[in-house]
């Protein structure tokens, strides 16, 4: 599969394909500011959602949503304000959400969806 860069833009468009197909507007991807970046900011109905995508070839580090720690989930809280105070969120609620692609050597993967992650 290459690279870890090439894993996260495959594992991105992944959860990108995944949220779509339930129904979810996609609003930004790669959102960047000088904070950091928020892979993918999507609405779901009357939600902002701000998603982080963890992907991973082997359960060797353990799971993929395991490295979204308390420090990556603070950095993406302030990213999130940061879009709201550029953006405006409208009448919108918002959610912060993680989606863990597992990728097998067969080529096959596994989603996990974690709705309100922190």
């Amino acid at each position: 599969m290459g690279s870890s860069r090439n894993l996260g833009i495959l594992g991105e468009e992944t959860a990108l394909s995944f949220l779509s197909r339930l129904g979810y507007h996609l609003l930004e991807r790669n959102y960047r500011c000088r904070l950091g970046e928020i892979d993918l900011i999507m609405q779901d109905g009357s939600v902002l959602v701000f998603i982080e995508v963890k992907a991973r070839r082997s359960a060797l580090y353990g799971k993929p949503q395991e490295a979204v720690g308390a420090a990556k989930q603070a950095r993406i809280r302030r990213l999130a304000e940061h879009y709201l105070l550029c953006k405006g969120n409208g009448d919108y609620g918002i959610r912060f959400d993680v989606v863990a692609v597992s990728f097998k050597e067969s080529g096959n993967y596994s989603i996990d969806h974690i709705k309100n992650a922190f």
